[in-house]
């Protein structure tokens, strides 16, 4: 037969990549013809002249052997139609190449018609079986007309195919872009990423931005709108307001997107409207498509939009919880936690010797306060937070420890006292004018890696107390070389291991009295040490100290061994109501087994867990919430009752409480100490009793140490309590003995 082989006739396969969809209907159909007969191919060719199908025309790609129509393939993968003869250059030729389409070009869209001259070669029920094609015909039956109608029918199924194909490979993209869009932390992370995954949805370049509008529930229609992400041409673009840019055809767009609180779908553009209710704000996401989207590009983009909108409520969720665990709620600026946080992540660097930290404290606070007012206060700790952060550049964090003692974290080069000079002369808050503010400051290198971000706060915090004592308006430098704490930690810490080697360290427990019936409720085991010599070591040293040292397991453990045989002893004795709280820290709440070794100790007595209670204070939540919300939720499946320690004294507790399987709360001392004379403490003391009864939680007072606090908590409808007004931390015998005598 004559042939007419192409110039290039290698075999070589690629792989099919997705074209952009049609975007007219005037585009014409690619049909290959693959055939080694000349003469039948001009044929085809005269048949399909000036044919269109489904109103669109027809170009054809010829080849005439294997090879070549491997080649036009890998070229083109928009082929939609392929009539491929069976019989080429070899007897199987055809059918080679219908399986490597499918098999190794992975193209399932191409609709393919297979050919024969010779029947016999090819049974058509056996291939039709074997074969994943579309038709098979005789040449001899294949008039004109037939094949007009059977490229119809392939043209038809083809655009079925590829619509199912788009809508796929379109959901796939969607769910894969999940995981990218969820994971952002911030707006202008969401929206960059948005942006990326809407153009690669749309087979276009990432030309388009975001903007965001905050309103306030009464009034929609208020605040000025802001673009917080952008991509392509307007990268540039991001923390203009919206009346600042440029283009104003795409303002108008953005605009009328906000105003109308609708999606737009024009010919060359699209502009998305979400509405975020829980950061009260609405925000509208602009990208140029060049071409009217069809019913196929539209469900994907309502699919897309659902999967953003919940990402975006995540993402104010997220920032949200941000704020109440690492904002102060007056200043609007980090708080202790988020230095914590910031301070952990340059003490694990490398170059952590480049960067300190300066503590910064207003002398005479309390004066202030107390002559002035504590409004005033407040509004002078507020120019105060403004004026260091104006100071200091963005890389430094300014942060507030705690009532007027404030943190400049930053590089070595950034932070420095002499910018503190003259800083706060001449201020004047609230037609008040204060004509100098005295402060003090400490400098705290961050080359110690043995530090925890406790220990270099606290460091600090001892060092610039020390310097205040010498008068106002000091400034010092720590020095660790000076610091005889540093050799007594260590011949203390090589204490702490003796005693607990030696079971040294013993228990006391201090009773928990119902005020109105004057009955003992439990009792709270806490530790104590005394040295061979007699001195007594204050729990606050050792406990710290086995914290950052890793002995708080073991004296955890011979604590909690010691309290439950106590509770053995008091059930033998009679008193089988009487409940032990123990203390439990942050490290023991992160052991795995921390559920299961309570249960042993109990049941290794004699005692149910149920009679013990767990005590955890604030930041042993907040340190790793998910993981103590775990463990909790498995005390309480097990009846052992939970109570929060100290309550009040941390920062963001509260917006978990909901959340957490909590029983108690246990008003801290420092609160109770002042509830008879100090407004302040008192209402906080009322809240944490308020919030008990909201809650359904019992709540007790710590640190009971006068008459006239135990009549103002029965007051004020607090009944449980425990302080020295009612015992001392005692022995298990002593403790008999004195409950023997209440009797």
């Amino acid at each position: 037969m004559e042939t007419t082989p192409m110039d290039d006739d290698v075999i070589s396969f690629a792989q099919d990549e997705p074209d952009s969809p049609e975007r007219t209907t005037r585009q014409a159909w690619k049909i290959l013809t693959v055939d080694d007969d000349f003469n039948y191919q001009r044929s085809t060719e005269f048949a399909l002249a000036g044919l269109k199908i489904l109103d669109r025309p027809i170009q054809l790609l010829r080849a005439y052997s294997y090879a070549e129509a491997s080649k036009l393939l890998s070229e083109h993968a928009d082929i939609a139609i392929a009539l491929v003869d069976v019989v080429m250059e070899t007897d199987d030729a055809g059918l080679r190449l219908v399986r490597a389409i499918r098999e190794v070009l992975g193209n399932a869209e191409i609709r393919l018609v297979l050919l024969t001259g010779q029947p016999g070669m090819a049974p058509m029920l056996d291939v039709m079986k074997e074969y994943d094609i579309n038709d098979y015909w005789t040449k001899s039956e294949l008039t004109d007309t037939r094949l007009q109608t059977v490229l119809t029918g392939c043209a038809r199924s083809y655009i079925q195919i590829r619509e199912i194909a788009r809508a796929k490979r379109g959901l796939q993209l969607i769910a894969e872009s999940s995981d990218s869009v969820y994971s952002a932390k911030n707006l202008q992370e969401f929206s960059a990423r948005m942006l990326a995954e809407l153009a690669k949805l749309l087979g276009l370049p990432p030309d388009g931005l975001v903007c965001a509008k905050a309103y306030t529930t009464s009034r929609p229609e208020s605040r000025e709108s802001y673009i917080i992400g952008a991509a392509g041409i307007y990268s540039n673009c991001v923390g203009k307001t919206l009346m600042e840019f440029e283009a104003p055809n795409v303002r108008d767009h953005l605009n009328q997107c906000l105003q109308t609180r609708k999606s737009i779908h024009e010919t060359d553009y699209t502009c998305l409207f979400f509405l975020d209710p829980i950061g009260a704000a609405d925000y509208a996401a602009y990208i140029e498509t060049g071409h009217s989207l069809d019913s196929t590009e539209q469900e994907l983009i309502r699919v897309f939009s659902l999967n953003i909108a919940n990402g975006l409520q995540n993402v104010s969720l997220f920032n949200r919880l941000e704020r109440l665990a690492y904002e102060d709620d007056t200043l609007r600026i980090p708080n202790r936690n988020a230095l914590l946080r910031r301070l952990s992540q340059i003490l694990s660097r490398a170059d952590r010797n480049q960067y300190q930290l300066m503590l910064v404290d207003i002398d005479g606070f309390a004066s202030i306060n107390s002559v002035l007012g504590a409004r005033y206060g407040d509004s002078v700790l507020k120019l105060v937070s403004s004026r260091l952060k104006d100071t200091f550049n963005g890389a430094v964090q300014v942060s507030r420890v705690k009532d007027d003692l404030f943190a400049v974290l930053g590089s070595v080069e950034s932070v420095s006292a002499v910018k503190l000079d003259g800083l706060f002369n001449g201020l004047s808050v609230s037609e008040k004018s204060l004509k100098l503010l005295n402060i003090s400051s400490v400098i705290y290198p961050l080359n110690h890696p043995d530090s925890s971000p406790p220990e270099v706060i606290t460091r600090a915090g001892i060092a610039l107390k020390q310097a205040k004592k010498r008068g106002i308006r000091q400034h010092t430098i720590y020095d660790p070389e000076t610091e005889a704490a540093a050799a007594s930690r260590f011949h203390l810490l090589q204490a702490l291991q003796d005693a607990l080697t030696k079971q040294s360290i013993f228990a006391v427990l201090q009773p928990q009295v119902d005020i109105e019936t004057n009955q003992v409720t439990g009792v709270e085991v806490l530790a104590r040490w005394r040295l061979e010599d007699g001195t007594h070591i204050r729990p606050d040293q050792f406990i710290s100290l086995a914290e950052t040292s890793g002995l708080i397991l073991p004296l955890g453990q011979q604590i909690l061994t010691q309290g439950c045989a106590a509770c053995r002893r008091l059930q033998e004795a009679g008193y089988r109501d009487i409940r032990i709280g123990v203390n439990y820290s942050v490290i023991q709440f992160e052991q795995d087994d921390m559920v299961d070794t309570l249960i042993r100790s109990a049941e290794a007595v004699g005692i149910r867990p149920q009679q013990i209670e767990v005590e955890i204070t604030e930041s042993t939540v907040m340190h790793n919430f998910a993981l103590v919300q775990n463990k909790l939720e498995r005390l309480r499946e097990i009846g052992v009752a939970v109570a929060i320690d100290d309550f009040g004294v941390g920062f963001s507790s509260l917006a978990y409480l909901s959340r957490l399987a909590v029983d108690r709360l246990k008003i801290d001392k420092s609160f109770i100490d002042k509830v008879t004379t100090d407004k302040g403490a008192a209402a906080i003391a009322k809240t944490v009793i308020q919030l008990g009864e909201s809650f359904n939680l019992d709540i007790i007072a710590e640190g009971v140490e006068t008459k006239e606090q135990a009549q103002w908590l029965l007051d004020n409808g607090c009944r449980s309590v425990q302080g020295y007004l009612y015992a001392r931390p005692m022995a298990v015998d002593d403790l008999l003995q004195w409950l023997t005598q209440r009797r």
